[in-house]
């Protein structure tokens, strides 16, 4: 028993180090908002709150001084601070600064951008002496995200699945996963949002598929671009464990049609124009200089350009507002609907255009799609909805999905498949690039007739466009002598390559090649043969992984044989002392070799592993300061939040009680001066003081607050240990009345010292009574409930020494046994019930099952109290455990321990079940496994069970049967 004791502490720790790196996030990072979803064993996969309690964060960061301040509160600092506030940053990610995007970028936002003097991209100019890359700035929301996910999870997580939008290309998804790594986090993929949105489309139909496709168009109108992916769905049958099959869902994209400007904000910046030239003509005469000049004043425009576009979206009118807008003037102008979408009819054109792309791509028709389904802040536009039907019928339109959430659910189910360490349904995802990836290479320089070295230059494409991602091929190269080649993207159509940015992606040198042919210079060589492996990965990202060179060369007899004959005559005249050893000697014999690669790249260079270096640690000095200045304000509120609550209960009656005029005169003294140096030199205080300050208030509150709590609880004590008491004591007198001494699992002299210790623990009590009684309630008790635990504790002890299973021996009956579970039951205020009863071929019984339930606290709602609270997802439901005596080993096992009731109740921003999620976390469920596998004592596992539970409602349930536990 204390081997499998053993055992199982070992088992537990195992599983809580696999427990800590099993929980994998997903982030959604569009342009203007980010959602985060969490996969964790216990936790069901969910949306992560921010701290504001809401499911997504804006994508905005403002930087003051060593301050960040992130989501809404950083749009809020926008207009005060908009040269420190960066939005939209994912428009800039993997760009050259001479970029068009990069320049129709600035003429929205004010920030000052520079070109980084090694790799041509984005830096944002912060101040005078601060810079920041675009991947820096990502990593910092990165980071925040992480932060959100593990304060949910409580641990440290680092795998992650980051959506992209399907036209990204190397440099930009390269972009990411810089930023993802700054930021501390492992990538296990990026994957393109809308496959995202199909992905977690098939999830929830798993059985509406079949073995024919269906074809459905998902259509993502996000803030910065949309996108049209075409994608099939069927099942198919595939091999399982043994000789069974199973079934699966193979969703394969088979096309993208997309807009890279054609997005929410861009009817956002047409509405802020609007409103600035109403405004500069309005004022015209008053104005020095043009509002489109002020920074702070366009940036208070964009913020209610999109405010009035929500409205707009459910109403025909609206009045954009706002108060001291320019030059101390204000700023009042109503607008209808039909004026905003006359304004933005040129966009409403391209609507449709992501969707005939990805049509025409597919080989398909609107006649062969199942659905167009919506998704993204953009479709909620009335005109763009109206579009949508008009163009693609409003009996194909479907918006069947979240459309805010969708993605980011999809990439956690592609989390959790990847991570293994989850079982999921089984959706084989097939996804495409949109562009064709070619290899450029010269042949090996051949002298001409004039004397001049020439070489040819070829162009081979190596993934065609729309070629599925993660696909490896390996390519062949004659070539006897170290060489390069370049990776490009293959001729683009003049509308992407406007938009694009640089198509060269890397010079791959491989070396090695030279030396390794200088190896054989003593034997002739055959041709070799260069093999190259080239890798499109799951993230969308090409590069060369490896590559070999094979060698055939001459035998040492071949070379022998050559020096002695003419070329011509090698076949006809043969050495004199030829044998059939030496005919198989001259055989040419292969010998393979790994080459070096060596990556240069050439478009837009990754971050360096020195710019990386340099980056972290300065993210991680801000990190740090965040954390100080974070604990620094929870210390100040922590004393603040005091003050307030304690001078609201000075004057309260049971306060008054339990206190004297002279303790509460100077408590509310310090409280005075307290909150009076909280708003004068506290300001500047370091956390220390604040901390210093509380600790001083808490010596003066706490035993006021003990003695008030103790006049609380103490009844309660009291009315516990007496309880005990007498039970103890019926107990006792139950066995000895009922049973003889033959039969008796007790001795006389092991009942006699249970009761010695009740009577001393009672006499104890009865005097501590007497003095209580005569104690001031102003007077710290003599009496106090962590007093009477202790000797509760001492009663217990002896109790479970006594209730120990003894020694089987042919006198025991299960009558006995249940008593002893019965009794250990009420002693915790558990209630027993017998159940399942298994009989021998002679009838007898040979084994007896039992239910152990406590009740859980209903939830009282007015005057409905039994009746569930749907809100607060509370019921008075009890949990049971179930248990079965085995006569063999003479242990009671744990069979399941779970809630009466299933509560399937979830309802849409309800997901809380009693006080906590409802899902009992995985290391609790482990620690029961391994109670069942050590088979341990009922009496035990279930005083253990009570503490490891204590504070929850979980629902618990073990998958194993009876039998196997009792083997």
């Amino acid at each position: 028993m204390i081997y499998k004791f053993l055992v199982a502490i070992t088992l537990i720790a195992l599983f809580v180090l696999s427990v800590s790196e099993a929980a994998v996030m997903a982030i959604d990072y569009g342009t203007d908002w980010f959602k985060v979803a969490l996969v964790k064993p216990g936790i069901p996969l969910d949306i992560v709150l921010n701290r504001d309690s809401k499911r997504k964060t804006q994508s905005a960061l403002t930087i003051r001084g060593e301050e960040r301040i992130y989501g809404s509160d950083a749009v809020n600092l926008g207009a005060r601070f908009p040269l420190n506030t960066y939005f939209s940053v994912k428009k800039v990610l993997g760009r050259l600064v001479d970029d068009k995007i990069i320049k129709d970028y600035q003429s929205v936002f004010p920030n000052k951008i520079v070109p980084d003097p090694i790799r041509g991209t984005v830096v944002f100019q912060h101040n005078e002496t601060t810079n920041f890359s675009v991947e820096e700035l990502l990593a910092m929301q990165f980071a925040h995200a992480k932060e959100q996910a593990e304060a949910t999870a409580q641990e440290a997580i680092k795998d992650v699945v980051i959506t992209v939008p399907p036209y990204y290309n190397q440099f930009e998804r390269q972009a990411v996963l810089d930023a993802a790594d700054l930021a501390g986090l492992h990538v296990l993929t990026l994957i393109n949002d809308v496959t995202a949105v199909g992905l977690n489309y098939a999830i929830s139909r798993f059985t509406s598929f079949t073995e024919e496709p269906q074809y459905h168009v998902f259509y993502d109108m996000g803030a910065g671009s949309t996108k049209a992916s075409l994608i099939s769905f069927k099942t198919s049958n595939v091999k399982d464990v043994g000789r069974f099959n199973k079934t699966i869902i193979n969703l394969e994209v088979l096309s993208v049609g997309y807009d890279r400007t054609l997005g929410g904000q861009e009817f956002d910046i047409r509405l802020q124009r609007y409103f600035a030239e109403e405004f500069d003509k309005k004022f015209s005469g008053k104005l020095k200089s043009s509002i489109f000049t002020s920074e702070r004043s366009m940036t208070k425009l964009y913020k209610e350009a999109n405010r009035v576009k929500q409205i707009l979206s459910a109403n025909t009118d609206a009045i954009a507002s706002i108060e001291n807008l320019h030059e101390d003037l204000d700023f009042r102008l109503p607008i209808t609907r039909s004026k905003f979408e006359e304004i933005t009819d040129d966009l409403r054109k391209r609507v449709i255009g992501p969707i005939n792309t990805a049509l025409s791509n597919g080989k398909l028709t609107l006649a062969d799609i199942q659905s167009c389904v919506l998704v993204g802040g953009g479709v909620r536009v009335p005109s763009i909805q109206a579009e949508l039907k008009d163009k693609v019928g409003e009996e194909k339109i479907a918006q069947n999905v979240n459309g805010d959430e969708a993605a980011v659910f999809g990439a956690a189910f592609r989390g959790a498949g990847l991570s293994r360490q989850f079982k999921v349904k089984e959706i084989k995802v097939k996804d495409i690039t949109p562009y064709s990836i070619e290899v450029d290479y010269s042949s090996e320089p051949k002298n001409s007739e004039d004397g001049t070295s020439k070489s040819k230059v070829y162009h081979t494409v190596l993934f065609n466009e729309f070629t599925t991602i993660g696909t490896r091929k390996m390519m062949s190269f004659p070539r006897t002598s170290d060489f390069n080649f370049s990776l490009n993207y293959a001729k683009l159509d003049d509308e992407i390559a406007r938009d694009f940015g640089p198509t060269n992606i890397a010079i791959s040198k491989i070396t090695g090649l030279t030396d390794a042919i200088k190896q054989f210079n003593d034997v002739g060589v055959d041709r070799p043969k260069v093999k190259v492996t080239l890798q499109l990965s799951d993230s969308g990202l090409v590069s060369a992984t490896d590559a070999i060179v094979t060698i055939e060369h001459q035998s040492l007899a071949d070379k022998f044989k050559s020096f002695f004959q003419s070329e011509e005559s090698i076949k006809d005249v043969p050495l004199p002392d030829e044998t059939p050893n030496s005919v198989n000697a001259s055989e040419s014999t292969p010998e393979t070799k790994n080459l070096s690669i060596e990556i240069e790249y050439v478009g837009i260079k990754p971050l360096g592993e020195n710019e990386k270096v340099i980056s972290i640690k300065r993210l991680r000095a801000m990190d740090a300061s965040d954390l100080q200045r974070r604990v620094r304000e929870e210390a100040r509120n922590n004393l603040e939040a005091f003050v307030y609550r304690v001078r609201d209960l000075i004057e309260n009656n049971e306060v008054m009680l339990v206190s004297t005029d002279n303790q509460r005169a100077e408590l509310s003294s310090k409280l005075s001066e307290t909150s009076d140096w909280l708003y004068e030199e506290g300001e500047k205080a370091e956390t220390d003081e604040f901390r210093l300050r509380l600790t001083n208030l808490k010596l003066l509150e706490q035993p006021i607050a003990f003695r008030r709590e103790e006049r609380d609880k103490l009844p309660g004590a009291i009315f516990t240990i007496k309880t005990a008491i007498n039970s103890t004591r019926a107990f006792v007198e139950e066995i000895k009345t009922n049973t003889t001494a033959e039969n008796r699992y007790y001795t006389d002299e092991e009942l006699n010292k249970l009761l010695n210790i009740v009577g001393k623990v009672e006499e104890w009590l009865n005097e501590k009574l007497v003095i209580q009684e005569k104690t001031p309630p102003h007077v710290d008790p003599v009496l106090t409930s962590t007093d009477i635990e202790k000797k509760l504790n001492e009663m217990e002890r002896e109790f479970l020494l006594l209730m120990c299973v003894p020694e089987l021996t042919a006198s025991n009956t299960f009558i006995n046994h249940i008593a002893q579970v019965q009794n250990f039951a009420n002693f915790y205020n558990f209630q027993i019930r017998k159940d399942k009863v298994e009989r021998d071929k002679n009838n007898n019984i040979k084994k007896r099952t039992i239910l152990c339930s406590r009740a859980g606290v209903a939830e009282q709602k007015k005057e409905k109290i039994h009746q569930r609270d749907r809100h607060s997802q509370r019921c008075n439901c009890p949990f049971m455990i179930r248990a079965s005596f085995n006569l063999q080993t003479g242990l009671w096992h744990i069979l399941a321990i779970n809630l009466e009731h299933n509560h399937e109740m979830m309802i849409p921003g309800h997901k809380k079940f009693l006080n906590n999620q409802r899902i009992i976390p995985q290391e609790i469920k482990d620690r029961i496994k391994i109670y069942h596998q050590a088979a341990d004592e009922f009496i035990n596992t279930l005083k253990q069970f009570k503490r490891e539970i204590n504070g929850f409602e979980y629902k618990i349930k073990v998958d194993e049967s009876s039998n196997e536990l009792l083997q």
